[in-house]
């Protein structure tokens, strides 16, 4: 009989989590059917949902979590100092982010509760409803960022979206001004990039996007905006821009 496939590799998004859950309980989840250990298990079942993938009965389950989130012993000093070892099994990434985090609880909470409400809030079947999509080269990545390019590929919602600002004559870019017509011509008639402007963390379940959560953005402005892990607003991309325009010119 075939073996059934391996439990994909622990995501930075999932580790994140599994370390905020080790913080938070002082490093002793109570038991392995622990209320947390459930909730987090729930969490990251549906992420992978959203990501695509089905997963067997052994993923993420509350065992493999549990076990997951005891690996941070290995990499704990409190744990250490005792002359402990820890699981000695997991992977690199564990490691990296305990050093990334260690001395910073309060932007890992920030950031586990970003992502945490992000997976809770999507309405499964409404994501299902839309395109999926390719990230961009060098975008930072995660299930945010999917999510976030997700909700702008709504078809319909861009279609209104370049309407309404084709019908002001305002078709450019928010950002640097550029116009795809003025540029290439017919060619470039009607078109520009759609760019969601709130995190997808903010949003509650059954929020319906309106045409003022959207901005248009050229190609460049739009992989700009989602090269960091979470997009950078509006006004803190055009602060950039500005700043790099100035310095260019000075």
């Amino acid at each position: 009989m075939a073996k059934p496939p391996r439990n994909p590799i622990w995501s930075r998004d999932e580790l994140t989590l599994a370390l905020d859950l080790y913080v938070k309980t002082g490093g002793n989840p109570t038991a392995k059917d622990d209320v947390a250990i459930e909730a987090l298990s729930a969490v990251l079942n549906k992420m992978h949902r959203l990501n695509g993938g089905g997963g067997s009965d052994t993923l993420r389950n509350r065992n493999g979590v549990y076990l997951k989130v005891m690996n941070f012993r290995s990499s704990d000093p409190v744990y250490l100092d005792q002359g402990k070892v820890g699981m000695q099994r997991g992977n690199r990434l564990e490691r990296v982010l305990w050093a990334e985090y260690y001395g910073r609880l309060a932007d890992l909470a920030t950031d586990a509760e970003a992502i945490r409400q992000a997976v809770i809030g999507v309405d499964e079947a409404a994501l299902a409803k839309l395109p999926p999509v390719e990230p961009y080269e060098g975008e930072e990545g995660g299930v945010i960022m999917r999510l976030h390019k997700r909700y702008e590929r709504d078809p319909k919602l861009v279609r209104q979206k370049r309407k309404a600002a084709a019908a002001a004559g305002l078709l450019a870019c928010e950002v640097c001004g550029f116009d795809f017509e003025r540029a290439y011509g017919e060619l470039g008639a009607g078109y520009i990039e759609v760019h969601h402007t709130k995190p997808v963390h903010t949003l509650k379940p059954g929020t319906l996007t309106k045409l003022a959560d959207l901005a248009l953005l050229c190609a460049n402005c739009h992989r700009m905006a989602h090269r960091q892990r979470n997009a950078l607003s509006l006004p803190a991309l055009q602060q950039k821009y500005l700043a790099s325009e100035r310095e260019h010119y000075d």
